[in-house]
């Protein structure tokens, strides 16, 4: 799946604030997830690259960012950091950076929501020497193919900012809605078991997928 696909899903949930429209927005790219051999993908619809169970984090601060972001746009550090100075969010600095002047210094190829989520993973498991360079290189690669939506959201992603306003509940809800007949109760009551005890989304959907009688097995 192309990260564009991803990142038009965002911006549809931050411009809707109304928690039914989330769910209709949300449900409708559950249905394009369905397809999709990585289940996993749905963990970014919350801002996370892991389960809700597991408790490891990009460790990603805004002063990497900020080296991130001169690394593969060109653009002087303090110039940066005035820009978020002003505006406050580093997602929107990189989305006006990637849309300035030095684009055209940028190498553009679509982006997978596969290759994104990868190079994200593979972020918390990286210590030792030249940790910090590793972790530059994984973000600037991202950052050198991103168009400038795309930019700001994978920024956000690895700040923990991703600000669409998605909960449990509203996923849960477009869960049945993608995948179940969601005018039955039971489902609604099924899905919230399945999460419970696994506290994993991507199960939870995979099975939903499959049906009501998966969703009991989990």
């Amino acid at each position: 799946m192309r990260y564009s696909e991803l990142c038009e899903t965002y911006e549809e949930l931050e411009k809707n604030p109304s928690r039914l429209k989330k769910t209709e927005i949300l449900a409708e790219f559950l249905k394009k997830l369905k397809n999709e051999k990585d289940k996993q993908i749905i963990y970014l619809l919350k801002g996370r690259i892991y389960p809700d169970y597991d408790e490891r984090e990009t460790g990603i601060s805004n002063q990497l960012v900020i080296k991130s972001l001169e690394k593969s746009t060109g653009t002087d550090n303090k110039e940066i950091v005035k820009s978020w100075k002003k505006i406050g969010d580093l997602g929107l600095v990189a989305e006006q950076l990637i849309k300035g002047k030095k684009q055209h210094t940028l190498s553009h190829h679509d982006l997978s929501v596969e290759k994104v989520l990868e190079n994200l993973q593979k972020l918390p498991a990286l210590e030792g020497k030249g940790t910090v360079d590793k972790k530059l290189g994984l973000i600037s690669e991202l950052l050198t193919s991103a168009t400038p939506i795309e930019a700001k959201y994978i920024i956000r992603t690895l700040l923990g900012l991703l600000r669409i306003g998605v909960g449990d509940g509203t996923l849960r809800d477009a869960i049945v809605w993608a995948c179940l007949e969601k005018e039955n109760k039971e489902n609604y009551i099924a899905v919230q078991d399945a999460y419970d005890k696994s506290t994993d989304f991507a199960i939870v959907f995979e099975k939903a997928c499959k049906g009501i009688k998966a969703l009991h097995e989990t």
